[in-house]
């Protein structure tokens, strides 16, 4: 026997005649995971009687909603209460206990106006209350109850969430703001703190140094209203911080004062827990100094063991402050109104908007600080949102209800809580896969090519933090891919020297004039992505795939490195190892050219060990034993939907030997009608192996060979430009020479 809702609707309503038969619709329940018939009884039963689904000519002074409808859409230009178009749309922006909930859009001068009841019920045959979707008011201040009954209904449900680390089991100095004395301490064992991610901005703020510390460990010396004065000895304290015309900034001092309101007791904040006196310069041009080296690549374990991470998404610097925990008027934007007996309020279709359009999320040093966070409490101009592993919730509707955490409800949530941006942001658990998977595939596909295309669309202020502002998302990769050289993982170097650059397509799937990658990064590699300005178009972005499901269908060849001796002498060390036997059976290039063995390395590898001294950076150099070839790029695309120019093996630019596409940007245009030669080494090559709709068919004797492209860069040294892939059956028809590489 079928179960019998009602909902609560609003009674005593004044309505004019237009809007009367909306009312209904404006708190609305049906079955959830109807049929296509099912749906379409439902619409003709609600919506379907509602036509033309426009509201024209408003009352305000007669009818409630038209009042809501006018205190809205009336403060946009263009906006005329009688003649305006109002189109109405239905919206269901969850389900709880098998039931679909609804209400209504109201759509107008280019703005959504979504309106949801404060306090509505649904009954089942008049014995049981549930919870409806329903909308919260947002006041000037936030409610810190909320974050606290967020937080704890997180810590209890979410299993997911429970943080990844410790802060006893840190091997490093740690430090953080007791928020009770207003002071900077050493962190006691196993310390429950909340973290701050901020955008610094220009502004000129107390950083913790050595000149400094002691002061800033007395009680009172961090506070909500910023710092006490200095005496005494540390007088010359205050005159220098004065002279330089720091402050504690209000970013800080609001995420002081949340924790207090939330009874959290230690905040960390990086400006003040860790010394940022500059002294020593990294090989790469960046300066730091010892206690950061040491913590910058164990922000997975800062960030994963804090219990929450305050993120401040208002603003382009640190004193934009946290809106809410003073009383803000960017807060005081809902629409509210009565509608019979019932208050109605209007809430946002995707609160997360205003995050992923914010400064802070352009940054380059906050992907990780999301990325590595369990949970974040997201501070907004208009509202605050708390999203975990698991879930996301926010002020203006209460989503609470709807995570049981024991029992299936057969609920779901609004869209915007699973949005696809979000999808990525985290760090997956191995065990969610099955044991059989090959997990590198996965991590290096879904997760790792994922990341970076986010991150190096973001900014850094200083360039050649670019490795650094990365080093955490690393850090929390080795237990999945091992270490890493460079931003690449060293267990699967020859596979992700594989990246390159998507090409371009615009909005409308057009193509668009390719740019690339035109500008060198000073300090790093250009085999590695972080050796390049990623100062693209839109329409460009990193691209990786790994392309097989076995790490035997990937052949490679013998790659070696540089590094500093625990002497502090540079020696060469193995990166990879050739697979000789798979390509000698390929018969591509003279017997032996992939061979690195004994005699090679100790009478052969020394010549190329010492070009490499030679350059500039030692560290960023390969040595690659491998093979070379010369290509010839046309003008032709590679097909009428690409941007890339088609490469071959000869000058004829025979359609059937068409090997590649390559891009180039218009700089290269006149080299390429001039007839422009390139060379190819190859760093590897891989089959998919039998096809299952043709068991009969497999590749492994015809694999893909992947080549970088490459230009001479003086003294005997190679520069990457990109990456070339194509059959052995066409590779073939190049003229191969053994080569031993140097690559910078």
């Amino acid at each position: 026997m079928s179960t019998t809702w009602s909902v609560e609707r609003p009674e005593s309503a004044t309505l004019c005649e237009r809007c009367t038969p909306y009312l209904p619709l404006l708190v609305d329940i049906s079955q959830a995971g109807k049929d296509f018939q099912a749906h379409r009884e439902w619409w003709k039963k609600t919506y379907g009687r509602v036509q033309p689904a426009v509201i024209t000519g408003l009352s305000p002074s007669e009818c409630e909603l038209c009042q809501i409808l006018h205190r809205c859409f009336s403060r946009f230009p263009g906006f005329d209460p009688t003649t305006t178009e109002i189109k109405v749309f239905n919206s269901k922006p969850s389900s709880h206990r098998g039931l679909d909930h609804h209400t209504c859009i109201f759509q107008a001068c280019g703005y959504e106006l979504i309106l949801a009841p404060v306090n509505p019920s649904v009954t089942a045959q008049g014995t049981e209350t549930v919870h409806s979707f329903a909308a919260r008011p947002v006041f000037a201040s936030f409610n810190p109850l909320l974050a606290k009954i967020w937080l704890a209904k997180c810590d209890a449900q979410h299993a997911a969430c429970k943080p990844d680390h410790s802060s006893k089991d840190f091997d490093f100095p740690f430090r953080v703001i007791d928020v009770q004395e207003g002071r900077l301490v050493d962190a006691p064992p196993d310390v429950r703190y909340i973290a701050l991610s901020y955008v610094w901005g220009g502004v000129e703020q107390v950083m913790l140094k050595r000149s400094n510390k002691q002061f800033l460990e007395q009680p009172g010396s961090i506070t909500p209203d910023s710092r006490t004065e200095a005496k005494g000895e540390y007088a010359d304290v205050e005159e220098e911080m004065e002279s330089e015309g720091r402050i504690v900034p209000r970013i800080i001092r609001e995420a002081i004062r949340l924790c207090q309101l939330i009874d959290e007791r230690y905040l960390w904040v990086d400006s003040l827990c860790i010394i940022q006196d500059d002294e020593i310069q990294t090989e790469s041009g960046a300066w730091t100094n010892e206690e950061k080296l040491a913590q910058i690549p164990k922000m997975d374990v800062i960030y994963g063991a804090s219990a929450l991470t305050v993120i401040a998404a208002c603003g382009s610097d640190s004193n934009a402050g946290l809106p809410g925990v003073h009383p803000s008027d960017t807060r005081v934007t809902q629409t509210m109104g009565k509608i019979g007996d019932q208050f109605f309020v209007s809430i946002q279709k995707d609160p997360m908007a205003a995050f992923w359009r914010s400064t802070w999320v352009s940054r380059g040093w906050t992907f990780q600080e999301f990325l590595l966070s369990r949970r974040h409490l997201i501070f907004l101009p208009e509202q605050v949102v708390f999203h975990c592993r698991t879930l996301a919730w926010c002020e203006d509707h209460p989503l609470e209800y709807i995570d049981d955490g024991s029992t299936d409800l057969g609920s779901s949530v609004p869209v915007w809580t699973m949005s696809a941006e979000l999808e990525p942001l985290k760090v997956p658990v191995r065990s969610a896969w099955a044991a059989d998977v090959f997990f590198p595939r996965i991590f290096i596909n879904q997760f790792y090519a994922s990341w970076l295309q986010n991150f190096l669309q973001r900014s850094l202020s200083v360039p050649s933090d670019h490795l650094l502002a990365f080093e955490g998302a690393l850090s929390a990769s080795k237990k999945l891919l091992g270490r890493f050289h460079y931003g690449l993982p060293i267990g699967y170097f020859c596979e992700t020297l594989n990246w390159k650059v998507g090409q371009g397509r615009d909005a409308w799937n057009n193509k668009v004039p390719y740019q690339g990658l035109t500008q060198r990064r000073s300090g790093f590699p250009s085999w590695s992505w972080t050796g390049w300005i990623w100062d693209l178009p839109s329409t460009e972005t990193f691209n990786l795939s790994y392309q097989v499901d076995s790490a035997e269908k990937w052949r490679r060849v013998g790659i070696w490195g540089i590094r500093t001796s625990t002497n502090g002498d540079l020696e060469p060390w193995r990166i990879t190892s050739p697979d000789v036997t798979p390509w000698d059976r390929l018969n591509i290039a003279p017997s032996g050219a992939f061979d690195t063995d004994e005699d090679w390395i100790k009478e052969e590898l020394p010549t190329y060990f010492d070009i490499a001294k030679s350059t500039t950076i030692p560290s960023n150099c390969l040595t690659i034993k491998t093979i070379i070839a010369t290509i010839h790029i046309s003008s032709q695309p590679l097909n009428e939907y690409s941007n890339l120019n088609r490469a071959y093996p000869s000058s004829e630019f025979i359609a059937e030997e068409s090997l590649d596409g390559i891009g180039f940007s218009s700089e290269w245009t006149e080299k390429i009608e001039a007839g422009l030669q390139l060379q190819i080494i190859v760093i590897g090559n891989f089959y998919w192996g039998p096809n299952p709709k043709q068991p009969e068919y497999t590749d492994e004797d015809d694999p893909t060979i992947v080549c970088l492209v490459v230009q001479p860069a003086g003294g005997g040294v190679f520069e990457r430009l990109d990456v070339l892939r194509a059959k052995t059956s066409l590779m073939k028809k190049l003229d191969w020479k053994p080569v031993v590489a140097v690559l910078q």
